[in-house]
């Protein structure tokens, strides 16, 4: 595919997908494309660098 900040053409995710050997229609392919660039885009917005002090660990206990 391409490089990491450019989503895959519809094209490029069909022929990855091909090579799995699943048995999916163009709609399963479409549905399939839309999705994964969405996540691809949702992952752009999670920073790098979290700020682990600003928040103190949640400790659940089973016995509680």
């Amino acid at each position: 595919m391409t490089d990491a900040k450019t989503p895959p053409t519809l094209e490029e995710f069909r022929a990855r997908a091909a090579l799995t050997g699943l048995p999916l229609t163009a709609e399963d392919l479409e549905h399939l494309h839309k999705g994964y660039v969405g996540l691809l885009q949702l992952m752009e917005r999670i920073p790098t660098h979290w700020a682990w002090a600003a928040e103190p660990p949640h400790v659940f206990r089973a016995d509680e």
